[in-house]
């Protein structure tokens, strides 16, 4: 893990600097930051040091800067100039952590001589420096507390303002907790406490990165899961706490995905994440801590089941009512029955999206990172257990997990309804879970098992999506007939032609089950190929 502490400012201008924005509601933009403040700190008599801060932002036009991770920025603070590169300094999950090397200017343009990192200054000389040109501009409003909390010290700023990149512009409005000396878990100590207080939503982008991507007219894109990379010389732990930060990043940028377009594969995407991390979380059972475990999961189930009916609607929208439409052009009723199905979605898109502002949502991370970074999760009786390599842990609960979708597989033919959803269940742990140590073994033998696994999954999901798409159409039965939108007998009609078109589509599904079956349990588990 990273070092729980904030370097003081060298001689030659560097610092440290670890730091969280909490982005604020516009509601809130008339918030009185001092009395927001005085609920953290009662004693607090200062009102706070108020500054107008303007910078530039340069970079070449290729974006060799941003590439590399760094940001270089001219403040105007007065009639001062401040030069600032801000370089990466290793990885802290939910943090904003870099090496900053600052230094006074004579004039507005950066300069080389000023950078006191000599090997990082050659670095930049050649290729880089010589072809900087302004990006972006932020100017905001600071106002600044120094506060002592827990065992640190933190300064927390409340910034107001703008970014501007051309003609476009997108607004500053948010708190940063920067750590000036201490531990970094207070940092997330001194957050929950102010979301007692006012709503947030975390940030987890900087100043820097947004105004680049309002430069660059860059929109957020869905994310699929990444390998998470394990060695052979982790621990039990250490593959934990990647395996989770693996899946709160799918998760953070599936997030911002989701607030910047609420895409249909952002909303999956993000779903997708929240089931990885409850598998893991669920595997790793008996050495959680029981607080930490209860507190996790349902934080999880929640994130899970607020995106739900946005997930299951898309699914039902798209890859039924909307294949039948193009069947059914000139059936009015349908076609104005579709419009009341694509309204719902729409709202449960809309209720997805909120929970992201639910300040459930952010206390939820909040929990996640400070539980990875103090080693709060680990069971008090799990420590031995927790040192040692992971490969035989990961092999017995793959093959536990194995053995236990075997089992009740074996009897799919006689299986009711329930019984398949039960399977699948067992099917879907087993895949997250092999996908999470898949990067410990031979990545032919594990990508074929995971293929054949995933076919299985496709037979059983339209399964599952028959049942839930069945329960969705009572309800927009319902809704459609309250608001008088399709009359009664022409509901009736399209409701039994839409649960027809689903059980043909789920027969078809269940009729490959049998080939599907036979050739997953020949597959040989990649976990047992090296014996």
């Amino acid at each position: 893990m990273v070092p729980a502490t904030k370097e003081k400012v060298h001689g030659d201008g560097m610092s440290n600097e670890t730091e969280l924005k909490l982005q604020l509601p516009p509601t809130l933009h008339g918030v009185d930051s001092h009395q927001l403040l005085t609920r953290l700190k009662p004693n607090l008599r200062s009102r706070g040091i108020k500054k107008i801060l303007r910078n530039v932002y340069f970079d070449t036009a290729e974006r060799d800067l941003a590439k590399r991770g760094m940001a270089l920025r001219v403040r105007e603070i007065g009639r001062k100039r401040i030069q600032t590169l801000k370089v990466p300094d290793g990885v802290a999950l939910g943090l904003q952590s870099y090496r900053e090397l600052e230094a006074e200017l004579p004039s507005d343009m950066p300069s080389l001589a000023k950078i006191s990192d000599r090997i990082l200054a050659r670095e930049l000389r050649q290729g880089v420096w010589p072809r900087l040109q302004p990006v972006f501009f932020t100017n905001f409003e600071r106002t600044s507390w120094t506060l002592p909390y827990r065992t640190s010290e933190i300064e927390v700023s409340l910034d107001r303002g703008s970014i501007r990149a051309g003609d476009r512009e997108e607004a500053i409005h948010e708190l940063e907790i920067e750590l000036k000396g201490g531990d970094r878990v207070d940092l997330w100590g001194a957050a929950e406490e102010l979301l007692d207080i006012v709503p947030f939503r975390l940030g987890h982008a900087t100043k820097a990165a947004r105004g680049y991507a309002l430069a660059d007219a860059f929109t957020a894109q869905p994310q699929k899961a990444t390998p998470v990379r394990l060695t052979d010389e982790d621990t039990v732990a250490i593959a934990f706490e990647k395996i989770v930060t693996n899946c709160i990043v799918q998760m953070q940028a599936n997030e911002v995905a989701m607030l910047a377009t609420g895409a249909v594969e952002a909303i999956h995407q993000f779903r997708v994440a929240l089931r990885r991390l409850r598998a893991i979380v669920g595997a790793y059972r008996e050495l959680i801590d029981d607080t930490v475990h209860a507190a996790w999961s349902i934080d999880l189930r929640w994130a899970q089941r607020a995106c739900g009916p946005a997930r299951d609607l898309d699914v039902l929208v798209l890859e039924t009512l909307s294949q039948m439409s193009s069947h059914l052009p000139h059936d009015e009723p349908f076609q104005r029955f579709l419009q009341v199905a694509n309204q719902e979605r729409a709202a449960a898109r809309r209720e997805a999206i909120q929970a992201l502002h639910n300040p459930r949502y952010a206390a939820m991370q909040l929990q996640l990172f400070q539980g990875l970074h103090n080693g709060a999760w680990r069971h008090a009786l799990a420590g031995p257990h927790l040192d040692t390599p992971v490969k035989n842990f990961a092999e017995h609960l793959l093959q536990n997990r194995y053995k236990r979708l075997m089992k009740l597989g074996e009897r799919w033919a006689e299986l009711p309804d329930a019984e398949l959803h039960r399977l699948r269940i067992f099917g879907k742990k087993l895949r997250y879970v092999a996908l999470a140590f898949s990067t410990l073994y031979k990545p032919k033998a594990t990508k074929r098992f995971l293929d054949r696994l995933s076919d299985l999954q496709d037979c059983l999901g339209a399964v599952n999506d028959g049942a839930v798409g069945r329960q969705l159409i009572r309800q927009l039965v319902e809704r459609a007939g309250a608001e008088g939108a399709v009359e009664l007998s022409d509901l009736q009609r399209i409701q039994g032609l839409v649960i027809g078109w689903q059980a043909h589509a789920v027969h078809g599904k269940v009729g490959q089950f049998q080939e599907v079956w036979a050739k997953f349990s020949e597959t040989k588990r990649f976990w047992r190929s090296h014996r």
